[in-house]
């Protein structure tokens, strides 16, 4: 006879979107000698599961070698208990039986997802909803039982929960981290009594905690809002009826709704873990600037650069990226005019602090503008002067412009036209930019009519290897 049947299924993971091959653990099959073929008798079918009490079911074959039927213990079962059904079919073929009684046969493939399995599984009659289903691999096969199936999905949502309560944990570590930078940087500007640098920098670190706190406040609505309460109880609820799995899936209502509760929780969970992996990763990004910026302050009077090839266009993207909530919550529009340049070596993090201050102050300039109207284009390209090569960053926005006469003060430590500005942020960037030995300039036609900053550098272009 040819009988196939499940190991328990031992391999754990983490997203629900593996494939049935990676989650099926070690099989067993009985040889393949003796092949159950249509033309055998019911009979030898019945002494296939008499032989065998471990064997829960068993694929039918046709002359060709392919699969053509499942029939499980219960199903053989119940289908024989049927008035004079043994009599009739004892000793006739097989294919008789089947075409009496006929069980829908489902295949899947090895590379299916255990959603996509699940999904097909229970999409059957509900007669057949829990029977095995034929598992088909490049170079091997398999039955599996449903209610098998079903508990995997249980161990991936599981898996899920730990993974989205370890990033939960990441989440208030990076925070503390960043309260330690924070802290650790107004220290150090007050022993090394330099104020006008300790100010500028931590104009930029404040602007980059603004990102950091958007990120940790979303996180933390997500978490608020996450559905891992619900998935406990499911679980609570299995872990009840593991005894009686079957007949609770099948006739309890709270049962027969749980499967198609569980698929759509799982793909909520999915979406969240998502969004925090998302917002965790832009907040190390946030960091790891502070801590480029703790690390300049530390070293600013030696007014030395740390060179690294880097694609202009992504500076600029990572400097709108940290602005990113700031446009959304004010309605502002961002317009990318960036030309195609290669790699140049250039001190990222000190063009970062430059341009972030500048998409900050763009930023506040048209919040006085009409919310459809806001809008700053950032720009990059590449041009040449006297022979020397030069990268140009150019933020411009449409916001309440700049007097004539304020023009040749805005780069004065202290000033500023704004109530809750100090003055600090321009003349820093002005002074990061000299140090790579660029220039910082801004225009503006008066006021209502927006303002346009432009940060030329020079760079040697990085030879591809």
């Amino acid at each position: 006879m040819n009988c196939m049947f499940s190991e328990e299924l031992s391999h754990k993971t983490s997203s629900n979107q593996v494939s049935m091959k990676g989650m099926v653990g070690d099989l067993r099959c009985l040889g393949r000698q003796d092949s159950f073929v249509l033309h055998e008798t019911l009979a030898n079918l019945v002494r296939c599961f008499d032989t065998d009490s471990s064997c829960f079911a068993v694929v039918i074959w046709d002359n060709h070698g392919e699969p053509c039927a499942v029939v499980s213990r219960d199903t053989l079962a119940y289908e024989l208990t049927r008035p004079f059904a043994r009599e009739l079919f004892k000793e006739k073929p097989v294919e008789i039986f089947l075409q009496e009684f006929e069980t829908p046969f489902l295949m899947i493939s090895c590379t299916d997802t255990i959603d996509k399995a699940v999904a097909s599984a229970l999409a059957r009659p509900s007669r057949y909803r829990y029977e095995p289903v034929f598992v088909q691999g490049e170079n091997t096969w398999f039955l599996l039982e449903t209610h098998d199936l079903l508990a995997q999905q249980c161990e991936v949502l599981s898996a899920s929960i730990d993974e989205v309560n370890s990033q939960r944990q990441k989440l208030i570590a990076a925070k503390l981290e960043s309260e330690r930078l924070h802290e650790q940087l107004v220290a150090a500007s007050r022993d090394a009594g330099r104020a006008e640098v300790a100010t500028g920098v931590l104009h930029n670190v404040g602007n980059v905690l603004n990102s950091v706190n958007a990120s940790a406040a979303l996180i933390n609505r997500t978490m608020q809002e996450s559905k891992l309460d619900n998935l406990g109880k499911a679980l609570t609820m299995i872990r009840e009826h593991e005894n009686d799995l079957g007949t609770f899936m099948t006739s309890d209502k709270k049962g027969q709704r749980l499967p198609g509760y569980m698929i759509k929780l799982g793909e909520v969970l999915v979406a969240e873990r998502m969004t925090v992996i998302e917002e965790l990763r832009l907040m190390e990004r946030s960091i790891d600037h502070i801590r480029q910026i703790v690390q300049m302050q530390q070293t600013y009077a030696r007014s030395t650069c740390i060179l690294e090839p880097v694609h202009p266009e992504d500076i600029m993207e990572d400097a709108l990226r940290v602005n990113f909530i700031s446009f959304d919550k004010h309605n502002v529009e961002v317009q990318r005019e960036f030309q195609e340049i290669g790699l140049v070596s250039l001190d990222k993090h000190k063009v970062l602090q430059i341009l972030i201050n500048l998409i900050s102050n763009a930023k506040n300039a048209c919040k006085q503008q009409s919310l459809n109207e806001r809008c700053i284009v950032a720009r990059t390209r590449s041009f040449q002067i006297d022979g020397i090569q030069k990268v140009r960053f150019q933020i411009a926005d449409n916001g309440i412009g700049i007097k004539p006469e304020n023009l040749t003060k805005i780069f004065a430590s202290g000033f500023t036209t704004r109530k809750e500005g100090h003055g600090f942020g321009l003349h820093s960037s002005a002074n990061v930019a000299r140090e790579m030995g660029g220039i910082l300039s801004g225009v503006s036609d008066g006021p209502g009519l927006g303002a346009v900053f432009t940060l030329d550098i020079p760079y040697q272009k990085k030879q591809s290897s």
